[in-house]
């Protein structure tokens, strides 16, 4: 607890460093697939993205980024300008803390196989999210799970701390659509 401060302070002075302004809201709708390779991504990532195109880009810019090969200041703008970001979890989405104020998060939750350790209070068969402890304290952005409930949810059909997720698009949608009825940019 009281850590909210320090890491709204972190994020306006690294944005501010960047040449991004820190207080700026997107003036429209930009929803950001995160797009992972190998552990942990989103398995049927181009399912995902043509169902969020077909259904929201009438509404939304619909971007998609990996963040490789892109200087820090670009990552950081393309961020600064969504207003929705669609992420697995892990090291990705570690840049969706400096998000707008305001904006929304959507996070793949992952399950833990039998054989995975439990290092942050797991249990069998219960959807998790990766990086809850930072979360907690990320006010600014409101957060939603992509919950997994079960072997259908992974490619394969094998659940584990670093299996791709095979997202339900119409159960994703629901998020999304609850997500911009939220928020107005």
């Amino acid at each position: 607890m009281g850590k909210e401060p320090l890491l709204a302070l972190y994020r306006a002075r690294v944005l501010t460093w960047h040449g991004v302004p820190a207080a700026a809201v997107p003036r429209a709708h930009r929803i950001l697939l995160v797009r992972k390779e190998g552990r942990r991504g989103i398995h049927n990532f181009r399912e995902v993205r043509r169902h969020v195109e077909l259904a929201f880009g009438a509404h939304a810019d619909v971007a998609v980024s990996g963040f490789a090969g892109m200087p820090m200041a670009e990552q950081l703008r393309l961020v600064a300008q969504t207003s929705l970001a669609i992420s697995p979890c892990g090291g990705i989405s570690m840049i969706l803390p400096f998000l707008p104020e305001g904006a929304h998060a959507i996070l793949m939750n992952y399950m833990a196989s039998a054989t995975d350790p439990r290092r942050h209070g797991e249990c069998d068969g219960c959807s998790w999210t990766m990086e809850a402890e930072l979360w907690r304290h990320v006010r600014h952005v409101h957060k939603q799970y992509y919950q997994v409930w079960g072997a259908s949810d992974f490619a394969g059909g094998k659940p584990g701390r670093d299996a791709a997720v095979r997202v339900d698009v119409a159960r994703l949608e629901r998020l999304i659509r609850a997500s911009m009825f939220e928020m107005s940019p």
